[in-house]
């Protein structure tokens, strides 16, 4: 059985929507941040209360869980479509535009004057 856009949903929205964790490379000493999303509302309690953070590894968690959800229940047809890496992520992308319409994530604002564009009229004289 494949799985079910709304159980991809429910399990996106609840990995995303948790404590935020980033990824930690003990070899480098980097930090993983996830800087294109946030929460559209702050938590209203636990330890991160009053934060917007979605952390890298809650994105990358999210994604991996997903596509393992998939390959399982692909790998057990006869009828395994190799295409599943793409589906996976088409499917992370889907729901993830969904939680934004939804009002549940929206991009971050760094990540938006990211892609502003300053127009003007004015000419140099």
């Amino acid at each position: 059985m494949a799985v079910s856009y709304q159980s991809a949903y429910k399990l996106i929205r609840k990995v995303v929507t948790s404590m935020p964790i980033d990824v930690w490379d003990e070899d480098t000493g980097e930090v993983w941040e996830a800087c294109t999303w946030e929460l559209f509302d702050p938590r209203p309690e636990g330890d991160c209360a009053g934060s917007r953070e979605i952390g890298a590894a809650n994105l990358i968690s999210a994604f991996n869980l997903l596509h393992q959800k998939m390959l399982i229940s692909e790998l057990s047809q006869e009828d395994f479509d190799e295409t599943i890496e793409y589906r996976s992520l088409e499917l992370f992308k889907e729901v993830m535009e969904q939680l934004e319409e939804e009002r549940i994530i929206r991009k971050t604002p760094t990540s938006l004057r990211e892609n502003f564009k300053v127009i003007s009229n004015e000419t140099d004289g």
